[in-house]
């Protein structure tokens, strides 16, 4: 990888330059720098707290005390306030804040005491130290340093004579070694991060593909019984918060075996084929094809219409079937079974599936379809193709 492309690529934490991968990778990012956040406050918590005890064991000045107390409390408030934020660039700004505010406090601090003792020293490193908590990229980092490092050392210098010239630069080296670690590490953190969440959108959705692949019938392109039993609950649920009814139908070419044996298997596929490309097309939004086997298609369909969607699939199969001359050797002919659950209703799949079933068979052998017998809203049809 050229050196400009892999800084550009660490450059931003969130930017990967496919809205996608970006909108994917958004929750777990977020998800990585509310915990580096809550961590690095936490951490601070727990040290100036260390430290109060310290000063009280030792009986060193109060304003060390108050020091701890005061940055203490702060960084409670970002361990708590990380909590609640959902942003990722606003847990940026807030992890930046934090550190700048230590910063500003060190340096208070240095100016109160009027030295720059080994604690102060060692509490700036720390800052830098704790940047790599943090998710962020290069970006982020870059800023984050930059003025971190121009607030220690501006304002330690403003006041002439102030610190002695060895503490002033002691401090300048421990500063720009845990700046340039920091740099170093964030770098490679980001890079690494980045090429996980790549790695892992692209397994992802490799997976939802072999899933969708597995749900659904080689032929036809229709949905198969797996996808049925598995998203059917999902569907219901849809359709009961639109409070609409539930359609079933189950489609089924008549003689179908007759077909294959006259014509060959070719033959038949051709038929089923055309049969599920035009009701897929004429589903979508509303419905489901299913091929459950063989010449056997069911139908689950949300809202009203489902009725006069048929008859144009039917119209636009027998056309179909007239330009390629499907029917012309013999009379091809469809039949279905068809059933509604009361809007607003639950609707359970089997119960539905039998009353469908059973309303077919009634129309296949000629007989009569009765609703007390079928137990729901049944209607039935056979058209020629």
């Amino acid at each position: 990888m050229a050196i400009s492309t892999y800084l550009a690529d660490v450059w931003s934490a969130t930017e990967f330059g496919d809205p996608e991968l970006s909108g994917y990778a958004e929750a777990q990012l977020r998800k990585d720098t509310q915990l580096g956040v809550q961590t690095m406050a936490g951490l601070s918590f727990v040290m100036q707290l260390c430290v109060a005890v310290l000063v009280l064991t030792q009986g060193h000045s109060n304003l060390y005390l108050n020091s701890s107390l005061l940055f203490g409390l702060l960084s409670l408030h970002v361990l708590i306030s990380a909590a609640y934020l959902r942003d990722v660039r606003t847990l940026h700004v807030l992890g930046m804040t934090f550190l700048i505010i230590g910063a500003l406090s060190l340096t208070i601090l240095a100016h109160r005491s009027g030295e720059l003792h080994i604690g102060v020293m060692a509490a700036s490193v720390m800052l830098f130290v704790a940047i790599p908590l943090v998710p962020w990229a290069l970006r982020e980092t870059t800023i984050v340093i930059g003025l971190t490092y121009v607030l220690l050392t501006s304002s330690l210098v403003v006041v002439p004579g102030r610190f002695t010239t060895e503490s002033l630069w002691a401090l300048q080296l421990l500063v720009l070694g845990a700046a340039i670690i920091a740099i170093a590490i964030t770098t490679r953190n980001t890079f690494i991060r980045k090429q996980d969440l790549r790695a892992r959108f692209e397994l992802e959705n490799a997976h939802s593909d072999m899933e969708l692949l597995s749900m659904q019938d080689h032929l036809t392109g229709a949905w198969n019984r797996r996808f049925l039993s598995e998203k059917f609950s999902e569907f219901a649920q849809g359709c009961l918060d639109k409070q609409k009814a539930l359609h079933v139908a189950i489609l089924d070419i008549d003689d179908f075996k007759g077909i294959n044996d006259e014509f060959g298997h070719q033959f038949g596929d051709k038929i089923l084929i055309s049969v599920a490309d035009i009701f897929v097309r004429l589903l979508e939004g509303k419905g489901r094809l299913i091929r459950l086997g063989g010449d056997e298609f069911q139908i689950i369909y949300c809202g009203d219409g489902l009725d006069g969607l048929i008859e144009t699939a039917i119209s636009q199969l027998q056309q179909e079937f007239a330009d390629a001359g499907l029917g012309s050797e013999r009379v091809i002919t469809l039949s279905a079974g068809i059933v509604s659950s009361e809007p607003g209703q639950p609707a359970d799949l089997e119960s539905l599936y039998k009353a469908a079933d059973s309303a077919l068979y009634q129309e296949k052998h000629n007989r009569p379809v009765t609703n007390g017998e079928i137990g729901r809203l049944a209607r039935t049809g056979t058209w020629r193709l």
